[in-house]
């Protein structure tokens, strides 16, 4: 199916041109959120999901229903199920890579990230065969940089443009504050596409476009990009 993917930095400006951009095409927008509560249903049990019948399925549970037949029908999945999706998936999935980097930092190697890695890179394939989805941040550039019918692109912004977006998005008062947390975001992205991919994050000849936000408007963004998604997807 047709995929778009999103990367850029922590308050790059990503989140409304994608809304815009998913909205005009009909995809649905995926972001960690979403992400995680997929995850968090894929490990759901057979009781679980018959409890849910009578209700009209949400868009997450139709790709968490998606994914489950997939690993069902998976000759490397035990009949245990898939381990990484198990109890609390969903919370480590679920933060921001500034929250994510004091585990990177002491512990590496720590158990829940790994699981996280690896669910994410599951949900962000499957759904991408499932269903039309832009998929916001995550890696999901990397993870569908071999895949046929994806348009990756890559959001910057400048320093000053960053710094008053995460003032604005966490209720930070100060510059100084806002650049820590930046420069922990910034840290755990690097980390993250290192252990993941074996990537240089700031390696951008992955991408088909890059888009300065500082320069662009979201409208701007998700014009260039519906132009450009008309020679490089087909539906």
């Amino acid at each position: 199916m047709p995929t778009i993917a999103f990367e850029g930095r922590h308050c790059s400006g990503q989140r409304d041109p994608g809304r815009l951009v998913a909205k005009e095409l009909g995809f649905d927008f995926v972001d960690r959120i979403m992400l995680a509560e997929i995850a968090k249903k894929v490990g759901s049990t057979v009781e679980a999901v018959s409890m849910r019948k009578l209700k009209k399925p949400s868009i997450i549970d139709m790709f968490a229903k998606g994914i489950n037949q997939i690993l069902n029908s998976s000759p490397t999945v035990g009949v245990g199920g898939d381990p990484y999706f198990g109890p609390g998936i969903e919370n480590a999935m679920s933060k921001e890579f500034y929250e994510l980097d004091e585990t990177i930092i002491k512990n590496p190697e720590d158990l829940d990230y790994k699981r996280m890695i690896e669910a994410t890179k599951e949900v962000i394939k499957d759904i991408s065969d499932l269903g039309k989805v832009l998929v916001i941040s995550r890696g999901a550039s990397a993870i569908l940089k071999d895949k046929e019918n994806v348009l990756r692109v890559f959001f910057s912004a400048n320093e000053d443009e960053r710094i008053s977006r995460a003032k604005k998005m966490h209720n930070l008062e100060s510059d100084a504050v806002a650049i820590d947390l930046l420069k922990h975001a910034d840290h755990a992205q690097d980390e993250y596409f290192k252990k993941a991919f074996n990537l240089d994050f700031n390696d951008q000849s992955m991408y088909h476009l890059t888009l300065n936000t500082s320069n662009l408007t979201p409208e701007e963004c998700s014009s260039i990009i519906l132009n450009l998604s008309k020679d490089k997807l087909t539906y």
